[in-house]
Parts: C-alpha cells; structure tokens; sequence
C-alpha cells in the first residue's frame, strides 16, 4: 500500500509539469499559464530554491529513492528500520507543508488529491511503524 501511494503522489507531481507547465521538466520559467503577477511588494507566495517544475520532477524521483530504500534497505536495517519510516514520514510532511505555504493551490483538482493521498500515505507509514516498533519489542521480551 506504501508503494503505490508513493508512486501515485509522485506521478501526480511529475504530471503538474505537464498540466502547468507543458512538458517544461528542467527550464526554468516564469509562473504558470493563467498566474496572477507577482504583488509588487514581495508579499507573494515563498521562494523555493528551484522553480516549481524542476520540484515536481524531483519530488517523483525522491520517491522512488525512498521507495528503493524502503524495499531494499530498511530490511537489513535490523531493529533501526523504523528510521526509514520516520523519514519517510518527514519527506511527506514536507511536501505537504510545501502545498501549504503556496496557499494550497487545486488546479484541475489534483491538488486535493494529491493532498489525500498524502494523508493515507503518511496513515500507512504510521501503522507499518507501529508494527517495526511492536515486533521490535516482542523480540526483545521473548530474548530476556
């Protein structure tokens, strides 16, 4: 289920480069078509360190990394699995909170969804890390 939130939210970024941008994966830009023009005094919405389409692009391959870290590398990881989970977590909290700061914008309504699927996502890594922490803490009792 983790996977295919992940994937789901990361294709859902990696298609606002088409849907805002027209296919502009990589150069930079100005705002998207249909855009009100930055307020005079700066007071417009945050600055990131890149432009919006190069994020979306970085935001499926960030997914993929911690989906290849999830699958490939939390499981060697013995009783500090959990990390992975937490930042997992952190990443989606992020993005999240990224959504937020640009005053939560909707366009075609992916936006929202993207949202929701965040929200189950970060629901599924809670309940996987509640279950690393519950088997964590079984094998140490039946140890002792």
């Amino acid at each position: 289920m983790i996977t295919i939130l992940a994937l789901i939210d990361g294709l859902l970024h990696f298609s606002l480069d088409y849907v805002l941008f027209r296919g502009n994966l990589f150069g930079s830009l100005g705002p998207p078509p249909g855009a009100p023009p930055p307020a005079g005094g700066g007071g417009g919405p945050p600055q990131f360190p890149l432009p919006l389409n190069q994020l979306f692009v970085l935001n499926l391959c960030g997914y993929i990394v911690l989906l290849l870290i999830f699958w490939f590398v939390a499981p060697r990881l013995g009783s500090w699995a959990w990390l992975v989970d937490v930042a997992f977590i952190l990443y989606v909290a992020v993005i999240f909170g990224g959504w937020l700061s640009i005053g939560g914008p909707n366009p075609r309504g992916l936006g929202y969804f993207s949202k929701t699927v965040e929200t189950l996502l970060i629901i599924a890594l809670l309940a996987h890390l509640w279950t690393l922490i519950a088997r964590t803490r079984a094998a140490s009792a039946a140890a002792t």
